[in-house]
C-alpha cells in the first residue's frame, strides 16, 4: 500500500486519463503513478475508525485528522476525539521526499501525559490496536520494493485492475514493515490500490486491505471506506474499517498543528 493507508489512511487518488493508463504496463511505472498521485496540498479529514473482534463485537473510535504537503515533506496527525479511554490521544508523522532522510512519527498518550517518538523498529507494530499498522500509517517508500506484473486483467468492483506483486529488496525493509510480500490490485483508470493481499512475517498471518465509497471530491479521487482483516491460517481474527465524514482538500491549514505541544493541547 502506498503512501499513507491515511493518505491510502486517507486514500485518495489523482485522476489520470484513460489513453494513459492502456500505456502504463510496466509494474514499476505503474506503481510510482500510484505514489506520485496528486492528492491536494493540504487535506482536513473526520473519519470513524472501527476495531471488529473474531465474535463481530465492535469497538469506535472518532478522528480528525489535518495534512499538509510540499515539495519536502508530508505532515500529518491525527487527534483521537472519543471515547473517553482515548481521547486526547494524538499521533503525528512527517514523511520526507528524500529516500535518505528518516521519516519522524510521534504518539501523544495522555495518561502519561508525555510525546513518544515511535522508532522504526515499532513501525509494524499496530496503529492504536487496529489492524493497520504503522507503516500504514506512515508510508512506505516507492525505492524499498521491487515490482512485478501478476496479471494483466482482473476486475474489482466492476473495474479493470492490474495485479502486481511487491517484494522488500532486503532484510532491514521486512524488519520495518513485518511484511514480506504484498499483491495490490491497482485501477487502470485513476491509478489507485483498491485491494491486496499482505503477508506478514509475524505469526505467518495474512492481511487483506480493501478501499471503497469511492467518489471524486475537489477533482480529487477519494475512498470513503478503508478496511483491513487479519487472517491466520484462513481464519479471521480481527478487523479494522475506517469510514470518512467530511473532506476536504486545499483548505487553509496552521502549519503550528504539527508540533509536539499541538498534540498535547488539542483540538
Amino acid at each position: 500500500m502506498f503512501k499513507t493507508v491515511l493518505r491510502t489512511l486517507l486514500l485518495s487518488c489523482a485522476m489520470f486519463c484513460c489513453a494513459q493508463a492502456a500505456a502504463a504496463t510496466d509494474a514499476t511505472e505503474v506503481m510510482r503513478k500510484v505514489q506520485d498521485r496528486y492528492t491536494g496540498d493540504t487535506q482536513i479529514a473526520t473519519s470513524v475508525l472501527t476495531l471488529i473482534d473474531n465474535k463481530g463485537r465492535k469497538r469506535t473510535r472518532d478522528l480528525k485528522m489535518f495534512r499538509l504537503e510540499n515539495d519536502t515533506v508530508e505532515k500529518s496527525v491525527i487527534f483521537f476525539l472519543s471515547p473517553a479511554d482515548v481521547k486526547g490521544t494524538a499521533y503525528m508523522s512527517f514523511d520526507w521526499s528524500d529516500p535518505a532522510k528518516e521519516d519522524d512519527a510521534w504518539l501523544y498518550l495522555p495518561a502519561l501525559q508525555q510525546v513518544k517518538r515511535v522508532a522504526a523498529s515499532d513501525e509494524s507494530g499496530s496503529f492504536m490496536g487496529s489492524d493497520f499498522s504503522y507503516t500504514d500509517i506512515n508510508g512506505i517508500e516507492f525505492e524499498d520494493f521491487t515490482y512485478t506484473l501478476l496479471r494483466e486483467s482482473e476486475s474489482v468492483q466492476g473495474q479493470d485492475c492490474w495485479v502486481i506483486e511487491s517484494l522488500p529488496k532486503d532484510e532491514r525493509i521486512i524488519k520495518k514493515t513485518g511484511y514480506t510480500r504484498s499483491e495490490s490490485w491497482v485501477r487502470k483508470d485513476i491509478f489507485m490500490v483498491v485491494q491486496s493481499k499482505i503477508e506478514v512475517q509475524k505469526g505467518k498471518r495474512v492481511k487483506y486491505y480493501s478501499a471503497t465509497d469511492i467518489e471524486q471530491i475537489d477533482q480529487i479521487w477519494t475512498a470513503k471506506t478503508l478496511q483491513m482483516v487479519t487472517t491466520r491460517n484462513g481464519q479471521k481474527e480481527h478487523a479494522s474499517q475506517i469510514q470518512f465524514g467530511e473532506i476536504l482538500y486545499n483548505q487553509q491549514v496552521d502549519e503550528s498543528l504539527f508540533d509536539t505541544q499541538a498534540m498535547q493541547r488539542g483540538i
